[in-house]
């Protein structure tokens, strides 16, 4: 009987109670007493339940439609499990050493800007987490910015385009993996249909740090830390093209359009077999290293931050946010607060593609202030955004890119931002002075925001294709 009950829709008043709640919790637990993001999601529930309660749903309604929505997080999920697998036997074969000698290896005075943005780009692609570039190339870069009189403000600038750039185009990315899922797009589809905008701003960011730098021209660098960074890793690892090859496998795999958990698996296995042949590593050690992460102690610091990481177990939490966050998101989805919400833009949209792109950035901005959460933007923009992008017969991939080029670049760029928070207390830097220097945050969403008004790269369905996308919720 309570099946047939009458499901009421939240007022504006309530559902914009039930969202701020819900911010309001989230925020409080992790900016005042620093607590996880999965816990203050998780606790959310005790506002979700009781609000759609009210509504007229029951208990186990409402944890169907979460069940429901949570599946959606299942291909993800396994994706980011196999990431972290493929992270630890990649350092293990000295695949990131490798990159990461290849990096150091280039600065020079002259062009230290510019290379501060490759290095961390580089970093961050590689390891595919721009928190740990920033936690690890960024403070080492900072220091001999410091050391040559850039200003901290622009040199941290240079280091945070770089690794939120690596982090928004690596396959390896929670945050990529994220977007793609809650958009329903292949993780790779999103990654090339990013690239179309990343790159011409990562061009133009190229010639700005280029043209700035030239100012500091004439300083001096100290070169003691690269040097001793270098030499550990030379000696630690084989530094060559042979511990490439797991890079060059992947892109293969992907290039081939091959399922991507089958691809970063492979690749991971490819890995671990020149670990086992060229760095002595046994069959047990990269056994474990695959479920709690590599391991060593180089006796340097930065290097040890660097390389001890990956592993089933580090991408635990990743994996237990991505599916609270879809629970949570897609039972306030399905019992209608998002969309009244939203409500007020949505029916402004009209036919117009411009002011539907529009409304998407207004909407991932608000969130990310309102939030402190990339994570949380881009499954409540996501969710509430795709029935619209389809009925406006656009690819799911062009949601994906505006979320990261939105919801990901725009984070550091709010203050009180998590994400803004961390950078200033990594990198030493007041979030004011470095703002207006992360010019590939600020170029990215110029430049989606002229294809959406232009129509150009903007994907869009054939009716034959629509209906194939249509066809599986028919058969269900």
């Amino acid at each position: 009987m309570s099946k047939n009950m009458e499901k009421r829709k939240p007022t504006f008043q309530f559902a914009m109670l039930v969202m701020i709640a819900i911010i309001s919790l989230t925020t409080v637990g992790m900016v005042v007493f620093k607590a996880s993001i999965t816990t203050m999601f998780l606790l959310s529930w005790l506002i979700v339940v009781p609000a759609a309660m009210k509504l007229g749903y029951t208990n186990s309604e409402i944890e169907e439609l979460g069940y429901e929505v949570g599946k959606g997080a299942f291909q993800s999920n396994l994706i980011v499990l196999s990431v972290g697998i493929l992270i630890a036997t990649w350092t293990a074969a000295g695949t990131i050493p490798t990159i990461v000698y290849s990096g150091l290896a280039i600065i020079t005075p002259k062009y230290f800007l510019v290379t501060t943005l490759i290095v961390c780009s580089l970093t961050s692609i590689a390891t595919g987490t721009s928190w740990g570039t920033l936690g690890t190339s960024g403070i080492a870069l900072m220091s001999i910015g410091t050391s040559m009189g850039v200003p901290a403000g622009l040199t941290a600038g240079a280091i945070i385009s770089g690794a939120f750039f690596g982090d928004k185009i690596s396959p390896l990315s929670d945050s990529t993996n994220l977007a793609a899922a809650v958009c329903k797009t292949d993780v790779i589809t999103h990654i090339k249909h990013m690239t179309l905008s990343a790159i011409p701003a990562y061009i133009i960011c190229v010639v700005l740090y280029t043209v700035i730098g030239f100012k500091y021209a004439s300083n001096t660098i100290d070169y003691n830390q690269i040097n001793q960074v270098m030499g550990v890793l030379k000696d630690n690892f084989n530094i060559g093209f042979v511990a490439i090859i797991p890079i060059i496998f992947l892109l293969i795999l992907l290039l081939l359009q091959k399922p991507s958990i089958v691809s970063i698996l492979s690749s991971a296995v490819v890995g671990a077999v020149i670990a086992f042949i060229q760095e002595g590593e046994s069959v047990n050690r990269l056994l474990n290293y695959m479920l709690n992460g590599f391991s060593i102690e180089t006796g340097l610091d930065y290097t040890d931050k660097l390389l001890n990481r990956g592993g089933i177990m580090s991408m635990a939490e990743t994996v237990l946010l991505v599916f609270i966050v879809f629970v949570i998101a897609g039972i306030l989805q399905k019992t209608g607060f998002l969309e009244v919400l939203l409500q007020p833009m949505l029916s402004k949209i009209g036919n117009s593609r411009s002011k539907l792109v529009g409304t998407t950035f207004i909407a991932s901005y608000l969130a990310n202030a309102f939030s402190s959460s990339m994570m949380f933007t881009s499954v409540f923009v996501g969710t509430i955004m795709s029935p619209i992008y389809k009925e406006f017969k656009l690819k799911p991939e062009n949601l994906s890119r505006i979320i990261q080029d939105t919801a990901t670049l725009g984070a550091p760029l709010i203050p009180w931002n998590s994400n803004a928070i961390f950078c200033s207390q990594t990198l030493g830097v007041s979030a004011f002075e470095f703002i207006p220097y992360c010019f590939l945050n600020w170029i990215t969403p110029v430049v989606t925001l002229i294809y959406g008004v232009t129509g150009f790269t903007m994907k869009t369905y054939t009716d034959e294709e629509l209906n194939m996308v249509e066809e599986p919720k028919k058969a269900v």
